[in-house]
């Protein structure tokens, strides 16, 4: 890894911001006031992420795609920091991910205006935080796991899952363990959700991410309400899935056995998934999701798993040509015509903020 170095002394004026996408194999546990809630496993790719760009000017706009969602973010920061009325910008979303299909582009989007305000108006900076890979050649940085929970933190972001904000930081393969949250309504639970394992996936792996056009997951209020009326996971499925996480799909990563790996993708996906059936079953996507991954399997696809509540499916292959053969064969089904094919890699990277002085 580069030698850390200090931020550069000239402020920019204009910076943008590039994330990665996330896709989220489901959560351990939650409802049960002994044991940790959410936690999970999440896997970083570089396709298709938020790319946005700030600069700074007399008063706030937006323009581009979910452009009011991004100024909230950027107000939010605002008065986290207590910046000041003089902290004003204008926010370009040039690109982002389809939203509510399951590849994590709320906290991605929130994350890179809160990169790029950070960067912009220089609030105070926890201690631990420092960002890295400064390269005076091309003004581009990375951020360390400090930097993205303290960007999380300011847009109200990582309050279950925390795999993004991981993610946002260096990318990877991510287990988090959940955090404990309280029987007694309307006391805080503790912190942020820990990150117990990153693994940097082989470069020749790629992801087939398959997203039923048309079709959203829950979120926001509705989603709130779908977790009160879940009951809690038994302490039995919670104990299989981390023992899936840690005893298999992780060292199945670390030793990169694709096989072993992809097997404990798909196991992982099916019994995480079973908590929620009496909410997504609901879901207008429910059906076709489990006819693509039935599919999948039909065509030698081991390593399939829905991303949170859908629509979003990944596959997993070995390699570019394994994952051009099965989208050929897609496109050779018709499928592509009710669904959005993307091959992406697996990111390792994180996000990266370029500064233009």
């Amino acid at each position: 890894m580069p030698e850390k170095k200090d931020l550069p002394e000239q402020v920019p004026t204009v910076v943008e911001v590039r994330t990665p996408a996330r896709v989220h194999l489901g959560m351990l546990s939650f409802g049960v006031p002994t044991v940790r809630s959410f936690g999970g496993i999440g896997i970083m790719l570089d396709r298709p992420g938020v790319h946005v760009r700030l600069q700074k000017s007399e008063q706030f706009l937006a323009r581009g795609p979910l452009a009011e969602r991004a100024l909230e973010f950027a107000q939010s920061c605002v008065s986290a920091w207590d910046l000041g009325a003089q902290a004003a910008c204008t926010i370009e979303v040039v690109s982002t991910p389809r939203a509510h299909v399951g590849l994590g582009s709320g906290t991605q989007m929130a994350l890179a205006v809160a990169a790029g305000m950070r960067q912009l108006f220089r609030p105070p900076l926890p201690e631990a935080s420092a960002e890295a890979d400064n390269d005076p050649t091309n003004d581009e940085w990375l951020f360390d796991t400090n930097d993205a929970i303290h960007c999380a933190q300011a847009v109200g972001r990582g309050r279950r899952s925390c795999v993004g904000v991981y993610g946002f930081s260096r990318g990877g393969l991510i287990i988090e363990a959940g955090r404990i949250v309280p029987a007694t309504p309307g006391v805080k639970g503790e912190g942020v959700s820990p990150m117990v394992a990153r693994v940097r996936l082989p470069s020749a792996w790629r992801c087939v991410i398959i997203i039923q056009r048309d079709s959203i997951g829950l979120y926001g209020e509705l989603e709130k309400a779908a977790f009160a009326r879940l009951p809690p996971v038994p302490i039995e499925i919670s104990a299989e899935l981390a023992r899936l996480a840690l005893m298999q799909l992780l060292p199945a990563a670390v030793e990169a056995n694709f096989t072993e790996f992809s097997d404990a993708v798909y196991r992982y996906g099916q019994l995480a998934g079973k908590p929620f059936e009496q909410e997504s079953l609901k879901l207008p996507h429910a059906a076709s999701t489990a006819d693509v991954i039935e599919l999948l399997g039909e065509l030698g696809v081991r390593g399939c798993a829905q991303s949170s509540w859908g629509p979003a499916v990944m596959a997993c292959c070995e390699s570019l040509d394994a994952a051009g053969t099965l989208v050929e064969k897609l496109e050779s089904l018709n499928l592509t015509r009710q669904y959005e094919v993307i091959i992406a890699r697996y990111d390792s990277q994180g996000a990266v903020l370029r500064s233009i002085s």
